[in-house]
């Protein structure tokens, strides 16, 4: 086989990612027609929601075969964060990262965002500014944007040309022609300069003003990429497929392909570090890149090869869950256009059908050989709702949709809040939910109702108390008889539960000193104040009495249960609440109005980081304020602000929220 060039496309929402992966596929004679997003016609966004919704919401995957026996995998992710975990399984599928920049908009703090996920795992990688041909468009404005956010090692390779303000084309500053292009020459200059700082020997022919080869040229940018010293820039428009050839050309002849790139780090089972080299005659080691359940094939997995090859009907080790996968017929995607293949090697992203255990994020490797590699995690879902079927009796029916759906998706957790009793959908942010849940419907015929999820508040004391618990009952034969007395202290936050056996003298027979902890823990699932469970509390059983016939196992956990409640009733008790983690990306310009939101919210900025030209906010905030706080973000930063957020600990609810919680608890109870 020839090589293979493995190229991931990012960028911000509306940039013209896919467009630009169409219109390479396009000029390269690799499909008959032009496709429009508008239409929803084309290869990469094939999904029923992203043919709706005009935006894509899941990586797909293309191929462009080229010469010598080259082929481009070329993988095509969404621009909207709240996928960031499928931009994230791009970046680790991807060898080559290509960010796209649209040029009617400018660097987004997603681009930013994006930017700092590639370079986080050293990919090589390139821009493309496209959108080149929108009205009113001042190219140097840009590049200087540009160079303020990424810095000045952008190598600006095709020029854009204009003619009576329209764009005309593109010129090439690495094929030796010469243009009067005022602008061309300008920038002609600037990207001597930056391939001159590639090498010593180079710098000196070009201050000696010697004319330095092209076959030399090419050779230090593809070494300056591979090592993250320089970053191509090339333009264009995917609409008018202006500059596309240029590109993809510039993918074949200067981005490495996989066989170049560095030897991929991985561990042996023993624990060794362990270089593989990414070429067939090496071990085969790969990355489940995603899942997808079609109603109809079922379920399809996209598999990454890294090295060594992969074979039609054989057999891998999948090292992430330690279970053995029968490989079916590799398929060779266009986007949703399958084509059969024998094999695939490194560089590769091939589907496969039916595989039984693997998820997104998977490692797979030979059968006696088992590898593995560090591998990025997505995120944990920052917005939440409940959900419940509408319809009774599809309780089974829902819960198969929701194993499907997360395995499609790792970023969107489904569980049962036990706390509650709820259903909790958690996902990146309102958007990805709606599609989640539109997911249900479509792909798996159930509808789901969406509620706000229930804030699982929590009880303790803050000052110690004393307190007896006897449960007496005499009914006729034998009667039932459990006595104890009990200290309960509070606990540092954070600091659980403790039970302390101080008990001497027998007072309380050794085989009920359990059952009344099991009681105390029973007791400690409601609190006193508004029926929340309690924690963070030292207990402390140091006397009782028994029964010699009618003390019980259960007389004493019921024993437990009272003297708990008397005591978390005299130990001044307070209500706690969950806080959260939120970090929150925004232009510079919007910091002031972030600051004003999370003050409003009871939070505390706890630092701010420069990110380029996006400011990072980080704080902490009560997650009971955070309910819908991504469309109030994207109100104030006009959709440019992103946020995490991850649980971080359990504060006193202030006393004024507090009554009003516990009031509105013992109405619903009331109620009930």
């Amino acid at each position: 086989m020839g090589s293979i060039y493995n190229l991931g496309i990012f960028g911000g929402n509306k940039t013209g990612k896919t467009l630009l992966a169409e219109a390479m596929l396009y000029g390269a004679g690799m499909i008959d027609r032009m496709g429009a997003v508008s239409e929803g016609s084309t290869t990469m966004d094939f999904d029923e929601e992203e043919i709706k919704r005009q935006m894509s919401i899941s990586l797909s995957t293309g191929y462009i075969k080229g010469g010598k026996n080259k082929v481009m995998c070329i993988v095509d992710t969404p621009g909207y964060m709240d996928f960031i975990g499928e931009q994230i399984a791009g970046v680790e599928a991807a060898d080559n990262a290509a960010l796209n920049i649209s040029a009617d908009e400018g660097v987004s703090s997603g681009d930013e965002k994006l930017w700092e996920i590639i370079s986080g795992k050293g990919k090589p990688a390139c821009m493309f500014i496209n959108k080149l041909d929108m009205p009113d468009i001042s190219f140097d404005k840009l590049w200087d944007e540009m160079e303020s956010a990424f810095g000045k090692k952008l190598l600006l390779v095709t020029c854009p040309l204009y003619e009576n303000g329209k764009l005309a084309g593109v010129a090439n500053l690495l094929d030796g022609k010469q243009t009067n292009d005022q602008s061309f020459q300008k920038y002609i200059q600037r990207s001597m300069d930056v391939i001159a700082e590639l090498d010593d020997a180079l710098m000196e022919k070009y201050l000696e003003g010697e004319e330095i080869p092209f076959e030399e040229i090419l050779k230090h940018i593809k070494q300056g990429v591979i090592e993250g010293r320089v970053i191509p820039v090339l333009s264009g428009s995917a609409m008018s497929q202006t500059g596309i050839k240029e590109f993809t050309q510039f993918i074949f002849d200067y981005m490495p392909s996989s066989e170049e790139l560095a030897p991929l780090k991985a561990s042996a089972s023993d624990g060794q570090d362990k270089e593989v080299a990414r070429n067939e005659g090496q071990p085969l080691l790969g990355i489940v890149v995603k899942t997808v359940f079609d109603p109809f094939a079922g379920k399809l997995s996209y598999l990454r090869v890294f090295s060594g090859k992969l074979k039609s009907n054989s057999q891998f080790l999948n090292v992430t869950k330690n279970t053995k996968e029968r490989v079916g017929q590799l398929l060779r995607m266009q986007g949703k256009k399958q084509e059969s293949v024998p094999e695939a090697i490194s560089g590769e992203v091939v589907a496969v059908a039916k595989l039984s255990s693997a998820e997104a994020f998977d490692i797979f490797c030979e059968q006696g050989n088992p590898l593995t590699f560090a591998v990025t995690r997505p995120p944990e879902g920052a917005v939440s709702y409940s959900i419940k079927p509408k319809v009774k009796g599809t309780e089974d029916k829902l819960g198969n949709a929701i194993n499907k759906i997360a395995e499609e998706d790792p970023t969107i957790k489904v569980f049962r809040d036990d706390e509650t009793g709820e259903t909790i959908i958690a996902g990146m942010g309102d958007l990805h939910i709606d599609i989640a849940i539109n997911k249900f419907k479509n792909k798996f015929g159930v509808e789901v109702e969406k509620g706000i999820p229930k804030i699982a508040y929590k009880e303790t004391i803050t000052s110690p108390a004393d307190a007896e618990g006897k449960h007496k009952k005499q009914t006729g034969g034998r009667g039932q008889y459990g006595h104890c007395y009990i200290k309960v202290e509070p606990l540092p936050r954070g600091g659980g539960f403790e039970f302390v056996d101080e008990v001497v003298g027998g007072a309380i027979p050794r085989q009920f000193i359990p059952s009344v902890e099991k009681g105390i823990k029973e007791g400690m699932k409601k609190g006193s104040l508004a029926y929340y469970p309690v924690v963070d509390i030292r207990v402390r059983l140091y006397d009782g009495t028994y029964h010699t016939v009618d003390s019980s196992d259960i007389a004493f956990q019921l024993a437990g249960i009272l003297a708990l409640q008397k005591a978390l009733q005299q130990g001044s008790p307070i209500l706690l609440e969950p806080i959260v983690n939120v970090e929150i990306r925004v232009p510079q310009d919007f910091v002031g109005d972030v600051i004003g939101t999370v003050n409003a919210k009871r939070g505390k900025v706890l630092d701010m980081i420069s990110s380029g030209r996006t400011q990072v906010v980080k704080s902490q905030v009560p997650l009971a304020e955070m309910a819908n706080y991504t469309n109030e973000l994207r109100s104030i930063t006009s959709g440019q602000g992103t946020y995490t957020m991850l649980f971080s600990h359990y504060e006193v609810v202030p006393a004024h929220i507090a009554q009003k919680i516990i009031d509105e608890r013992k109405k619903e109870k009331e109620q009930q």
